[in-house]
């Protein structure tokens, strides 16, 4: 079996073989008269495609494996007694993981670029079609109303194709694009319509559909739309759901009331309204109202699972979690914890959490415990309120006995709808615990911090942050400031790319454990996207590369060299209420606050479990 190339056995070797092999027996099959099927040569290219990706990843396997081996030696130096085999063994079998890793990220990226057609479909889903479904669920009557409907829309639609109307013949031609996927015709046929005919309640309907993307413009012609045809409830159910897309969640529970008061036992009216409720953090009241839908629907699967899931989700919960750190200083954390959260029906949830952990250098160690209340809450749909307060007790050591020291949180977090301006304040008291040496002098920080975020053009927007954070330590206080500036662009709703500028500068320099520069600047390009995959796995990640230069205390600024930071986050939901989630943190750059020189590097792991107690 080959390193990072899990079941390269002699079945494994038998398909690149017959893979590669492919292109030769299509060619000498076709030179001999063999017939042509449509599509063979497109399985060959993708069969030999494979082929080839996969030999180029046990290629780039072994490039990694000697990278990795190189670029570890300086910051995890082998132990003496270690034998090389043994690292290498261990080191093989790390790379083979992250390979299997990488092939089921893959697999999982190219099944959602195969089906995209067959989603994009689904997502344009008349609201016609709705109501014909709905109608075919009250039995025999239903099913001849289907009949009926099914029998008179074929005729229907070529009338109005040859009725020699210009509009009649866009409009045609839109609905069949529109039957068949294709959004972007639609879209530019719907337009030509209403360019033609502004009354036309069809196209109107249907462009809103489309401009999905753009909740603004979706939000104009679909209010067009309601004030057109007032009697429609699926008018007024639409409007809402873009509502509740830009998070503007009681507008959108009104236009609903709107749509139950014309339509009280629509079942798209009562469960869009109780998905609405879980959006909006009212986990309380949309149980009531799947429990009040399946006390007369009983048969409805799919409210009783939305039923069962929101009640997972405020039930209690417990999340056991353990992490660590190691960094090019040889310095090593181990955190053993875990948390518990409290029944929440409301927009407000309470718990704690509680941790020890183990810090040391290879000489000294030494042990701290933290203990926590927390509280998040949301008022209001655009307003997120995080709070925790708690203490941290530090073991006793040369100069110090046991210590313990009050630590606290505040976060607001508010953003305007519709992609509009956001600020983020926040406020905190915590303890440097990245060192033996920072716990034995006792450092802890109080920093106040803000971020102001501005679109200025379509997906681009600006990004101010300043804070300013007081080290205090048992001999003096220290003082730090960070300012940046960051230039972003949204490629996509789950794609952000950057360039950003920081600067930080420290009042004077320290003994306490902590590398404190004059002036440090880094320039960096950066880039953060999240991917879900259809079983709802999720994959996060934050990548910055650039330079840096850093000015010691009454020195100049030093040369450029690079800067690197990745932060990583997945999330594997298990069952029902139970989320493993694994995050991974590293950084190559003095701005980091337990840096202790210009070319400090980390990396940190954490897993946790999070399971409800319903």
């Amino acid at each position: 079996m080959m390193a990072g190339l899990p079941g390269t056995g002699i079945g494994g070797m038998f398909y690149l073989v017959t893979a590669l092999a492919m292109p030769l027996r299509e060619a000498y099959r076709r030179a001999g008269g063999g017939s042509a099927v449509s599509g063979t040569w497109r399985l060959v290219a993708g069969q030999t495609a494979i082929a080839g990706g996969i030999l180029g990843g046990v290629w780039a396997t072994g490039w990694l494996l000697g990278v990795a081996l190189r670029a570890a030696a300086p910051v995890v130096p082998l132990p003496p007694a270690s034998h090389p085999g043994n690292v290498l063994r261990t080191v093989t079998f790390a790379l083979s993981l992250g390979t299997l890793a990488a092939v089921l990220l893959g697999v999982e990226l190219l099944r959602l670029w195969v089906h995209r057609p067959a989603d994009r479909r689904a997502a344009i889903e008349p609201h016609e079609e709705r109501q014909v479904v709905a109608v075919a669920g009250g039995g025999r009557v239903g099913r001849i109303v289907v009949l009926v409907l099914t029998a008179t829309a074929v005729p229907t639609r070529a009338a109005v194709a040859q009725s020699g109307s210009p509009v009649a013949a866009h409009l045609a031609r839109a609905d069949s694009a529109f039957a068949e996927g294709d959004a972007a015709a639609a879209a530019r046929e719907y337009a030509v319509v209403l360019a033609a005919d502004p009354e036309n309640s069809h196209a109107t309907y249907r462009l809103g559909q489309l401009r999905r993307h753009d909740p603004t413009r979706a939000l104009q012609l679909l209010r067009r739309y309601v004030a057109l045809e007032p009697s429609d409830p699926w008018g007024y159910m639409a409007v809402a759901d873009m509502l509740a897309r830009t998070r503007r969640y009681e507008e959108a529970l009104r236009w609903y009331d709107d749509a139950l008061r014309l339509a009280p036992a629509e079942r798209d009216a009562v469960v869009g309204r109780a998905r609405i409720l879980l959006r909006a953090r009212r986990t309380g009241a949309a149980i009531a109202v799947y429990e009040r839908w399946l006390a007369d629907h009983p048969m409805d699967a799919e409210a009783g699972r939305e039923l069962a899931a929101a009640r997972v989700a405020a039930a209690p919960a417990v999340t056991p979690l353990v992490s660590g750190s190691r960094d090019s200083d040889g310095n090593t954390t181990l955190r053993l914890g875990g948390a518990a959260e409290l029944a929440a029906s409301g927009p407000t949830r309470l718990g704690v959490a509680a941790s020890r952990e183990r810090v040391q250098d290879g000489v000294t160690a030494t042990g701290l415990e933290e203990l926590t209340l927390r509280a998040a809450s949301r008022p209001r749909p655009a307003l997120q309120l995080d709070a925790a307060a708690g203490a941290t007790r530090l073991d006793g050591s040369d100069g110090h006995g046991v210590s313990v020291i009050p630590t606290a949180q505040v976060r607001a977090r508010w953003r305007a709808p519709l992609a509009g301006p956001a600020v983020d304040l926040r406020a905190a008291r915590s303890v440097l615990d990245a060192s033996p040496l920072l716990v034995a002098n006792r450092v802890t920080r109080t920093e106040l911090g803000a971020t102001v975020e501005l679109p200025v053009a379509g997906s681009f927007k600006l990004r101010g942050i300043g804070r300013a954070a007081a080290l205090s330590d048992s001999a003096a206080v220290n003082h730090r400031t960070t300012v940046a500036a960051v230039a972003a662009f949204a490629a996509t709703p789950s794609v952000e790319l950057s360039g950003q500028f920081h600067e930080v500068r420290y009042s004077h320099a320290t003994t306490a454990g902590y590398f404190a520069p004059r002036l440090i600047q880094v320039v960096e390009a950066g880039s953060y996207f999240e991917l879900e995959t259809s079983r709802s796995i999720l994959f996060a990640f934050d990548i910055g590369a650039g330079v840096q230069r850093v000015a010691e205390q009454g020195a100049a600024l030093g040369p450029w060299r690079r800067a690197l930071r990745l932060y990583s986050l997945i999330v594997v939901p298990l069952a029902p209420g139970r989320d493993l989630k694994l995050e991974l943190d590293s950084e190559d750059s003095a701005v980091a606050e337990a840096a202790t020189t210009a070319r400090w590097r980390y990396i940190s792991m954490g897993l946790s479990l999070r399971w409800a107690v319903p």
